[in-house]
């Protein structure tokens, strides 16, 4: 009787879903999954008791994708590729099927990857680089995290527009080289605006057809999905243009590949439809992107104002305005800050620096992996507990934990001063900086992936000194591009120089010899310390010769609200409970 019921059933739903197009199952051990959201980017529909969906296409995007559930994992291609989306093989007036499998797993506690900017091309030792260097963090986290769940996303550029043919090398070769280097954990994409197709014709269908690459070797160009507590949605924030500007363009580019920083409407439309199946509005919303929705504006106090076109950052905060803790990843500037918009205290954007640096250059011509604002290329490292998000910038090379690098502008001026290579630069470029308009004894503070509620306490000596926020170019990066460039080439790429940055803090000390001691308290209580012995000399190893020691005489480090405290020489003095002591970006003791 039971057998009959069942086919019963099954059959209503198969007549009701025939006039459907695209139709199929989402199963976990031989069972139907229900209640999974399936998409083909502007209809979403969910799976009934059976995992059983169908729905009514249009098939323009050419694809048809699932969210994943919450406490489960999707099918693997190649160890890393997440199956979560198949393309459409038929025309809209014929019927097709679309079944996915996905794994039960208990993942509301795990770890993220989130980087940024790969810009793979084949040139400058990118791959190398690649390998050695972002391939290999990501393989120590993975064992780091042991038995625990690890993921990871790259914001967009994954490989880049302008080399695709000139290099011979192009989106499909970036999965390739991945597959081939062991990527080791779940990739989640974004799109970014190198991961369009610049033989693309400039007109009203360039960036729907720009993009078709992406949807049909990588994955859809917007999606969503569920891990833990925390729901994912991924944008794409780019509207591709390609106009031709009458200049000289790569082996088969046809255009400036020029771009608005915008998201279309559809993809709004489709954003009120996916989370409007997110019934807790108070657990974490995670929205990824390439551009930034939000940017920095550069004189104090450091506010933050709209960044995409046509009213797109509002409309975005407008529709997520029920949910209470919003998390905006980016990448595109190849620098790091954090935005917290006014008029939107739900939402926090995390701009994160790129895993290609300075697009491999620095790395290339130095043997240093430095982006423009002097932040190391590197990562962001988020923890994730139930609904508790932490996160931490980490870079790529050895030194992975370090989140400060301290200058002694004395000898940073000598430098500019007395440099040869220094020197030849500065005659080729006379407009650039040489800092002589700091005053003597002066000590800057690069604190990398610093935001508003950081506490920065120094000390010449045992005694106090003020750090002051500025505006400024970090002196790192120009010598680790601009200087060896010029000296190797006679010049260098106007858009890859040393830039400026917010994130930067100045010190009035009174001597020029004694040390400076800098701790850094993060968002969620780790404090980290660096001494410097001056005069510090400025040159590629100086962050090797920031010591972890602290001099005695210091006050001890007590974290607020809590009872734990440690001495300086990391010693525990009551268990932690929160606040984590670190000596060069290592955690000495951590209960």
């Amino acid at each position: 009787m039971k057998k009959h019921i069942f086919f019963l059933v099954f059959g209503l739903c198969s007549l009701s879903a025939a006039a459907q197009n695209v139709k199929g199952y989402i199963r976990s051990s031989n069972k139907g999954v229900p209640g999974v959201v399936v998409s083909d980017g502007d209809s979403v529909t969910v799976t009934d008791e059976n995992g059983y969906y169908a729905l009514q296409s249009n098939k323009r995007n050419g694809y048809v994708f699932y969210t994943l559930p919450r406490g489960y994992e999707p099918t693997l291609q190649d160890g890393f590729r997440p199956q979560f989306w198949q393309a459409l093989k038929y025309s809209v007036n014929l019927s097709e099927t679309h079944s996915f499998t996905i794994t039960k797993r208990d993942n509301d506690d795990y770890s993220m990857v989130i980087g940024a900017d790969s810009h793979l091309a084949n040139r400058t030792s990118d791959l190398a680089q690649f390998k050695a260097g972002y391939m290999e963090c990501l393989k120590a986290e993975k064992k780091a995290a042991g038995t625990g769940r690890i993921y990871s996303m790259i914001l967009g550029d994954l490989s880049w527009d302008n080399f695709w043919y000139a290099r011979n090398f192009d989106l499909e070769d970036f999965m390739s080289k991945c597959k081939e280097y062991g990527y080791p954990m779940t990739l989640w994409p974004v799109i970014g605006n190198h991961d369009n197709d610049g033989a693309t014709l400039a007109g009203e269908n360039c960036d729907f057809l720009a993009s078709g690459p992406w949807r049909s070797i990588v994955c859809p160009n917007y999606y969503s999905f569920n891990l833990g507590r925390v729901h994912y949605v991924v944008l794409d924030d780019i509207y591709y243009k390609n106009e031709d500007t009458g200049g000289s363009y790569n082996k088969g580019i046809v255009g400036s590949r020029n771009y608005t920083n915008h998201i279309t409407p559809d993809q709004f439309e489709w954003l009120k439809r996916d989370l409007a199946y997110v019934e807790d509005k108070t657990a974490p919303l995670v929205i990824a992107v390439h551009i930034p929705v939000w940017k920095i504006n550069t004189a104090s106090p450091y506010d933050t104002k709209a960044n995409l076109t046509s009213d797109d950052s509002q409309t975005l905060a407008k529709i997520v305005k029920d949910f209470k803790n919003v998390h905006i990843i980016s990448g595109h500037t190849h620098i790091n800050y954090h935005a917290h918009p006014a008029g939107y205290p739900n939402i926090m954007e995390h701009n994160i620096a790129a895993i290609c640096a300075t697009w491999w250059w620095t790395g290339h011509v130095s043997g240093h992996h430095v982006c423009k604002d002097g932040t190391p290329g590197g990562y962001s490292f988020w923890q994730v507990q139930g609904d508790k998000l932490q996160w931490k910038y980490k870079s790529i090379e050895q030194n992975g934990d370090l989140q400060m690098r301290i200058y002694d502008m004395n000898t940073v001026k000598e430098y500019f001063a007395k440099n040869d290579s220094a020197l030849t630069m500065l005659a080729k470029y006379p407009e650039r900086t040489t800092y002589s308009e700091f005053m003597p004894n002066r000590v800057v503070i690069n604190v990398f992936a610093y935001d508003t509620d950081w506490k920065i306490t120094v000390y010449e000596g045992t005694a106090r000194r003020s750090a002051i926020r500025f505006y400024g170019e970090d002196p790192f990066h120009t010598i680790s591009y601009d200087v060896p460039r010029v000296i190797q080439n006679g010049d260098y790429t106007q858009d890859w120089v040393g830039g400026k940055t917010s994130h930067l803090f100045q010190v009035t000390t009174v001597s020029s010899t004694t040390p400076v001691t800098v701790r850094l308290t993060d968002s969620f209580g780790n404090v980290y310390s660096q001494t410097i012995q001056r005069p510090h000399p400025f040159c590629l190893d100086m962050e090797k010769l920031q010591k972890d020691e602290e001099p005695a005489g210091l006050p001890t480090i007590t974290t607020k609200g809590e009872k734990d405290t440690y001495d300086l020489a990391g010693r525990r003095v009551y268990a932690p409970r929160r606040g984590v002591y670190v000596q060069g970006g290592r955690k000495v003791l951590h209960k």
